[in-house]
């Protein structure tokens, strides 16, 4: 935008020229913007799918920037606590966090969140979809979907399962499937999905639900895929059959992407979304996602907020149903 020079100042002309004094230094932080490292925060423990796979675009992004993105791991409730934290910071693009499924399902699930996230966020860019598997041990006599609810039916509550938290996509599909099944089983919520799969190869857990931290795990033999909660078969595990080819009419909701706070610049956005956009294509990001069994989904900013909104649509009736219990 150009501001008109006026040679008589006064009236409507002095409010357009105030106008123009007061756009300048947004423009000119656009322009500038990145003038400093940025924070990127992941609301899931070191060495787990989001932190590795978000460490993995930050690379490239951080070049196409000029500056450095610096990753900050704030895991607990479901990655809610790390969105709680950054829709109170500055809106200026200097922090910003991953977005994941349970940080937008949890604040209909969890009383004591406070943020709204098609209010208080800014969507910036989604970048892949999470892949959920339902595992056992190697070793386990659960062979089968049949047998866990076998199962869970002779012993209520007896049936214990771990996730990644509260309000994460993989726990809702379980808590639908035992609604559907007329069952119920334990519910286990760690701060990550290699907590959950650790926890899964130690005994400490009869089943998984969780994204797929678990691939290393299948691959070298100590736990076993028995179906995924996608819409279509995973590329590589096409021996698991989805929860739909079980016959229930069930797919998990999946959101991994990058947002700010309210109020960013539509022009910061843009600048850290075609950075993320450019990251996605990488050698080191397709590793990260065939590593822990992401699927690459690129949105940009007014698609991705869409897709949000479409979640939620979905989901939380699905949420106050179980609430209301």
């Amino acid at each position: 935008m150009k501001c008109a020079k006026f040679s008589v100042v006064g009236g409507w002309m002095l409010g357009a020229a105030s106008a123009c004094l007061a756009l300048a230094p947004v423009q000119a932080h656009a322009q500038n913007f990145p003038a400093q490292p940025i924070q990127l925060v992941v609301g899931y423990g070191a060495g787990g799918g989001t932190d590795m796979c978000f460490r993995a675009l930050a690379l490239t992004a951080s070049k196409e920037l000029g500056q450095s993105i610096v990753i900050e791991n704030k895991p607990g409730a479901g990655s809610s606590l790390s969105i709680g934290y950054i829709s109170r910071q500055k809106p200026d693009g200097y922090n910003i966090a991953a977005l994941s499924t349970g940080a937008v399902l949890n604040q209909f699930l969890v009383p004591s969140i406070d943020y709204d996230v098609m209010k208080d966020l800014t969507p910036i860019a989604m970048v892949a979809q999470y892949q959920v598997g339902l595992l056992v041990r190697a070793d386990s006599p659960l062979k089968t979907l049949d047998d866990i609810i076998k199962a869970a039916k002779e012993k209520p509550n007896a049936v214990a399962f771990s996730t990644a938290g509260v309000g994460t996509p993989q726990h809702l599909t379980m808590e639908k499937l035992g609604e559907e099944v007329g069952v119920e089983w334990t519910h286990v919520p760690y701060k990550s999905g290699i907590e959950a799969s650790t926890a899964l190869v130690r005994g400490d857990v009869d089943v998984m639900a969780q994204t797929a931290e678990w691939v290393p795990f299948v691959r070298d033999g100590r736990l076993r895929l028995l179906n995924v909660f996608t819409d279509a078969r995973m590329e590589g595990f096409a021996d698991a059959p989805t929860l739909v080819e079980e016959g229930y009419d069930l797919v998990a909701p999946s959101i991994l992407g990058l947002v700010g706070p309210k109020g960013m610049d539509p022009a910061v956005v843009a600048k850290i979304d075609t950075a993320f956009k450019a990251a996605i294509d990488t050698d080191q990001f397709r590793q990260c996602t065939d590593q822990f069994g992401l699927k690459t989904d690129y949105k940009d900013a007014a698609a991705f907020t869409q897709y949000i909104q479409q979640t939620i649509d979905k989901w939380a009736p699905v949420i106050k149903n179980l609430d209301s219990k």
